[in-house]
């Protein structure tokens, strides 16, 4: 049953799941930085995180459509666990091993949840009761409220004090998810098959969302060190990543319904190729008023897609697969494709420097919008 109750409750979860990842992106190496881990480790402990995101979506879907267990029991179950591994980072960082465990086991449990929640938004969406757009704006306002007050919050607490600010927000997923609501029951649900489940326009759309993800490695993993290089102050390089979060925001709040109406084709293709024209101009200048321009375009190149791109998976995977399918869209674009797109352009970046990264990403994204010919019309 959906009730404006419900619905609240998928607004809380969107905000506290990405108000986590608002602390875990800037905080997280820094917090490791203060238990005493150096580079390398460091670098291998987020990369758990990142490995994470490949692995535990697709495990944790397959399995709910063949337990045929609701989301939100499912939801509340893994964010509890969750907020335990974060309590425990604290006692098991002497061990480095007991350590990593406890940090991919925590990656694992708190990556599986967002393409559950994403699924059962779209699905509230189809059925016309909600608009998906203005259920997931809250994570983005929840991400951009955490990634402004988390630095002034930590020069005044110890950064020893970030876990339990994960713990909190873990926490607050779980009683979000207690408040779910239920569209099919269990027993509804047509039990999984032992065959391919996929149709070969949604492994397509596979296929297009790690190429987009893959685009965006260059400024996922530089951006920051390409405006710092160029000469802008901290503050700077804040105002433009929360330039591109508004222009998210924005989209999905005005725009998300109308673009689950078009066509896959033709909204793939166009992100595609305002993905390119970003890419390729952030390689050409780092003129702070173009870059404002070219931020801008984050509310195609990531949150447009995004909205068609979750819109399909549902409409293109088999009742019994959906929340698979959500979850191999996630691992493999999310996961895979922003994880070999950062790895690669670093090393590009290493060789040629920070425009040459761009370039090749938008390369990317243009060969990409061959592949987009052949999604569904």
């Amino acid at each position: 049953m959906v009730s404006p109750s419900s619905l609240q409750h998928i607004r809380v979860f969107y905000a506290a799941y990405f108000a986590a990842m608002g602390l875990i992106l800037p905080f997280f190496p820094v917090y490791l930085a203060s238990l005493g881990y150096d580079i390398a480790r460091i670098g291998v402990m987020t990369g758990l995180l990142a490995a994470a995101k490949v692995i535990a979506p697709p495990c944790s879907g397959y399995w709910l459509d063949k337990k045929q267990m609701p989301e939100g029991r499912f939801i509340v179950l893994a964010s509890c666990f969750a907020a335990i591994c974060v309590g425990l980072f604290n006692v098991s960082s002497e061990s480095p091993l007991v350590f990593s465990c406890v940090v991919l086991l925590f990656g694992m449990l708190w990556a599986a949840v967002l393409p559950l929640t994403d699924g059962l938004s779209i699905h509230v969406s189809e059925i016309a009761l909600a608009d998906y757009g203005r259920l997931r704006v809250w994570g983005s306002i929840g991400f951009v409220l955490t990634s402004l007050l988390g630095g002034m919050l930590f020069d005044v607490l110890a950064i020893a004090w970030f876990p339990w600010f994960l713990v909190f927000l873990m926490l607050v997923m779980a009683l979000s998810g207690r408040g779910f609501p239920t569209l099919v029951s269990a027993s509804d649900r047509p039990q999984i098959g032992a065959s391919n489940p996929f149709p070969k326009a949604l492994l397509l759309l596979f296929t297009v969302s790690f190429l987009i993800q893959l685009s965006h490695g260059a400024y996922y993993g530089f951006f920051s060190l390409y405006l710092l290089d160029a000469g802008y102050q901290g503050w700077q390089v804040g105002s433009f990543w929360v330039l591109g979060v508004i222009a998210e925001i924005v989209l999905l709040w005005r725009w998300a319904k109308p673009i689950q109406g078009m066509s896959l084709q033709s909204v793939v293709q166009m992100c595609l190729f305002l993905a390119a024209l970003r890419w390729f101009g952030m390689g050409l200048s780092d003129v702070w008023w173009w870059l404002c321009l070219l931020q801008i375009l984050h509310a195609a190149s990531f949150a447009a897609f995004h909205v068609i791109a979750v819109t399909w998976v549902k409409r293109l995977s088999p009742p019994h697969t959906h929340a698979a399918a959500q979850g191999w869209y996630s691992a493999t674009g999310f996961g895979l494709g922003s994880t070999v797109g950062i790895m690669g352009c670093g090393m590009i970046v290493q060789w040629y420097g920070f425009s040459m990264a761009f370039y090749a990403c938008a390369v990317i994204a243009l060969g990409a919008m061959l592949l987009a010919w052949k999604l569904p019309k």
